[in-house]
């Protein structure tokens, strides 16, 4: 038997380049700290108290997850070899 690395499909594994995964994290920093600063503008936009705690502390932090998510993608695709 061989040490070679392959797939149960027998195709040959190569080893690429590291993708800089920090680069993310800094995303995900960032993101972070726009639901910090900016929390207080989106619980003002809204009058009714439970509408303002749901759009505030559930939909925009889902929000902001799935706009860091798309921009991981995105820079995962571009560093694509």
């Amino acid at each position: 038997m061989t040490t070679d690395a392959t797939t149960l499909m027998g195709r040959e594994e190569t080893v690429g380049k590291r993708y800089p995964l920090w680069m993310e994290r800094l995303l995900l920093l960032g993101g972070v700290v726009i639901f910090v600063f900016g929390r207080p503008a989106v619980a003002d936009t809204v009058s009714q108290p439970l509408a303002s705690v749901l759009l505030t502390y559930i939909a925009f932090p889902l929000i902001l997850l799935a706009g860091v998510e798309l921009l991981g993608r995105a820079l995962q695709a571009s560093m694509r070899s």
